[in-house]
């Protein structure tokens, strides 16, 4: 089965590769392997043709994101390559009414033109309403761009669509991990010969923080593999589904209840920046202080002079004042981070990479000593990364 997808893009907008990798996800997460991915011009209908006539030609599926936003009518060039015409699809027309009925928006009725064989693939989010065509053993998918929008189109249409024509339903089992990655590997690498079935491995490993997608292709059931992995490194394993380490912590502020402080050095304000772009975390994010001198560690945090002298602003003592500092003034959970990023270091020849991560709650505080390597992007992010892991790890011991 072969699989091509399209996006469309205008020649001044800037490339995003984020967004083309969530979307490929989607379809990847429920067992759609996309072989091709091609990028089209908003406003070059001769490529559009092209590309739609090569891949009518030699793919199974052909899946198009966005053609909503071309200078020209993908709809009616679709229609004319499949040899059928555009007609007001009744269904349609009710789901772009509801989400007026919601939104308050205009109801533009070419919204509701669908090609008159074609299967809708309902939008539940907005006006632009995908569907899907067959011809053959050629299957043709179209989707609106917004990522919101689209991503319960394809796990609750599309997906099920493809289960039921293909017959084949690939088990996949996505997991995140953070830590070693050795670990990681070696326990990957064990499954094969300890279970005798060929398991596809995806790992995308970044500032140390792993998205692990385990493959099925066999009949056993993962159930075996999956409680193998959280008995060899369940400590490290954050989430049994796909997310960030932000968003799965403050999905634990909200489950415990608990208020959340931050003083951070030389991390800056990364933690605390990424932990309030989840909606609602005024009500579990107390503050966040980016304590960079060494007066702003004494006022702000009560971190000891002495402490400072004797032991310098990267330190155990430090890193563990500056989170008892934040637990004394109205926090019930604290992350402090102290470190040298580089490129240089101070002048206690301490090395660069060198970290203290302090997390603590009202019955402690535990302060962790990292060296990490790199420049001062990577020592920067992986120690905001560890920071947020090891809150984690705190949240679920509660």
């Amino acid at each position: 089965m072969k699989t091509a997808l399209c996006f469309f893009k205008r020649a001044d907008e800037r490339f995003d590769g984020e967004y083309l990798k969530k979307i490929t996800d989607l379809f990847f997460d429920g067992g759609i392997d996309v072989d091709t991915l091609e990028v089209l011009s908003f406003n070059d209908i001769s490529e559009f043709r092209k590309s739609f006539f090569k891949y009518k030609s030699t793919a199974n599926n052909l899946i198009i994101v966005g053609g909503e936003e071309a200078d020209f009518d993908v709809k009616q060039i679709i229609a004319e390559e499949m040899n059928t015409t555009l007609t007001e699809n009744e269904n349609a027309y009710r789901f772009i009414q509801a989400v007026a009925n919601n939104t308050g928006e205009y109801v533009d009725i070419e919204n509701a033109k669908l090609p008159i064989d074609a299967i809708l693939v309902p939008n539940l989010n907005g006006m632009v309403q995908g569907f899907m065509l067959e011809d053959s053993i050629f299957t043709l998918v179209v989707l609106p761009k917004e990522y919101t929008e689209i991503k319960p189109m394809i796990s609750g249409y599309v997906v099920p669509y493809f289960d039921t024509k293909y017959n084949v339903k690939k088990e996949r089992f996505t997991f995140k991990y953070f830590g070693e990655i050795k670990v990681l590997e070696n326990v990957l690498g064990a499954i094969d010969d300890i279970y005798g079935e060929k398991v596809i491995k995806t790992v995308n490993t970044k500032y140390g923080d792993s998205k692990v997608t385990l493959t099925f292709n066999g009949e056993r059931s993962s159930n075996d593999v999956k409680r193998y992995i959280i008995e060899q490194i369940g400590e490290n394993v954050y989430a049994e589904f796909d997310t960030t380490l932000e968003s799965r912590l403050f999905d634990l502020l909200t489950l415990k209840g608990v208020y959340l402080s931050v003083a951070e050095s030389f991390t800056g304000g990364r933690i605390v920046s990424s932990i309030i772009k989840n909606p609602g975390a005024s009500k579990y994010v107390h503050e966040g202080i980016v304590s960079y001198s060494n007066q702003s560690k004494k006022s702000r945090l009560m971190v000891k002079e002495e402490s400072l002298n004797s032991s310098g602003a990267v330190s155990f003592k430090v890193a563990y004042e500056m989170c008892a500092g934040l637990l004394r003034a109205g926090a019930d959970t604290a992350i402090s981070t102290t470190g040298i990023a580089g490129p240089k270091s101070d002048d206690t020849n301490k090395p660069v990479g060198l970290c203290y991560i302090g997390v603590g709650r009202t019955d402690g505080v535990h302060v962790h000593k990292y060296v990490f390597k790199g420049d001062r992007e990577e020592i920067t992010e992986t120690a905001k990364n560890t920071a947020l892991f090891l809150a984690i790890k705190k949240l679920k011991g509660i």
